[in-house]
């Protein structure tokens, strides 16, 4: 007999989506609390999980904490948490928490690993619950889908933390793209070129031990609708990251905060190919560098547009372009964007807005002029999120903006995880074209 943890992709996902599909969404119902506050619960509230429960409960004339749910619950990484919410009802399952007091919550921040991400997510919406969820949106391309079909169906506020959505690169670019200054990019060059966490394996981990499972982690639950693993400490504490089956690697982490406005505003959709090439490919975890091209069709009078992803430490980009930005360096976390008529912009991440480093003088007054010329003193990203869902503002990066952005993301990491040099991609039917192997990887990938 299955445990509750133990759910199959094809059961989790064809189920849920058939309940998506007969959801009958009631009229979204805005917060009740005193003085008109979002009713907020907070699933995750360790690490990534506590910096937003932070950022959120800054707002005090916006948001009150309702519940807090953590399968590390009363453990040290929730603490911060439960002192600064005492009164909050506290959990370790969702599900519980949401069947006590659903009816008193407004909106829900999800900031649990990535793979766990779906289930909550679909629940809240399924509850006509606003859903604040982590960068990126989920650990498989199915799964995403899933998310963004549910949101569609429910007239609930939705919001992808990938911060800088809301910020001086977001609202630099749009304005750069609908005035057409920026429409002829025919290449970017994004990167993450810093340590990361599988980088302590050097690629040669075949495996990891059984250990006993602390007493204030509810193992079973933290696995959530992925098979159970037996347990090590190694994929606690963020380290989940590094496992195909758990995370999104470098890419995942961090393309959200790279290219994330380029690929809304330039209207990149999917890849129609990617190709990979990587060093210290390993079965368990990330490779030490990779370097994934998305190539994307034409999009209108958009030209067709190459992303090259690059992560590793010395895994880097090379700008063969004589620079009129004679200071700039590349940045360790950043993105270059190629145009069509020879000029070349840069930027780093996250909120980091884009500058001239060739083909065009940087110090030309208009230039200046029309890259500082975009919106300013707009709401954070958490806080445009709270407006919204009392019906006062529209959030910048709905599940149906970061999720097809998540969905790039997710068809990068298979075709690391294949160590594929070329796939093929059917963007209507969403499908890889003459690979089984890859497709089977567009669902919940197996442990």
């Amino acid at each position: 007999m299955k445990s509750e943890a133990t759910i199959s992709r094809r059961g989790f996902v064809g189920g849920a989506l058939a309940m998506g599909a007969s959801f009958g969404f009631p009229a979204i119902m805005m917060a009740e609390a005193p003085g008109g506050k979002v009713r907020m619960a907070f699933v995750g509230v360790g690490n990534q999980g506590f910096t937003d429960f932070r950022q959120f409960v800054q707002y005090g004339d916006l948001v009150e904490v309702v519940a807090l749910c953590d399968t590390e619950m009363g453990g040290e990484r929730t603490r911060g948490a439960i002192a600064a919410a005492p009164d909050a009802m506290r959990f370790k399952d969702y599900r519980e928490m949401f069947d006590k007091c659903g009816g008193k919550i407004d909106a829900v921040c999800v900031a649990t690993p990535d793979f766990s991400h779906t289930p909550i997510v679909v629940e809240a919406l399924a509850r006509n619950i606003s859903v604040y969820c982590e960068k990126p949106l989920g650990a498989s391309f199915d799964e995403i889908q899933l998310m963004m079909d549910v949101a569609a169906k429910s007239k609930a506020v939705t919001q992808m933390g990938n911060q800088g959505h809301s910020l001086a690169n977001y609202w630099q670019f749009k304005a750069l793209a609908e005035s057409g200054y920026v429409k002829d990019v025919t290449r970017i060059n994004a990167h993450m070129n810093g340590t990361r966490r599988w980088h302590k394996w050097n690629g040669e981990l075949k495996g990891l031990e059984e250990e006993k499972v602390p007493e204030w982690l509810d193992w079973k639950l933290w696995n959530a609708q992925r098979p159970m693993r037996p347990f090590n400490h190694e994929y606690i504490n963020g380290g989940w990251r590094c496992f195909w089956t758990l995370g999104n690697g470098a890419l995942g982490d961090w393309g959200p905060h790279i290219f994330d406005a380029a690929h809304e505003f330039l209207k990149l959709g999917l890849p129609e190919r990617i190709t990979f090439k990587g060093e210290g490919c390993n079965k368990f975890v990330f490779p030490m560098s990779s370097t994934i091209c998305f190539h994307f069709p034409a999009r209108g009078e958009m030209p067709p547009c190459v992303l090259e992803w690059r992560d590793g430490v010395n895994n880097r980009h090379k700008v063969d372009v004589p620079l009129t930005a004679k200071k700039w360096t590349m940045p360790a976390s950043g993105a270059e964007l190629y145009l069509a008529d020879g000029r070349v912009f840069a930027r780093g991440s996250h909120d980091a807005p884009v500058f001239l480093i060739a083909g065009g003088d940087p110090d030309d007054p208009a230039v200046k002029k029309t890259l500082r010329t975009y919106r300013r003193g707009t709401p954070s990203h958490q806080r445009s999120f709270l407006l919204a869902v009392k019906g006062e503002d529209k959030t910048t990066s709905p599940f149906s903006v970061g999720g097809p952005l998540s969905q790039v993301l997710s068809l990068g990491v298979i075709a690391q995880q294949l160590a594929a040099p070329e796939l093929r991609f059917d963007v209507k039917a969403k499908k890889f074209i003459g690979n089984d192997a890859a497709n089977a990887l567009l669902g919940a990938p197996k442990p």
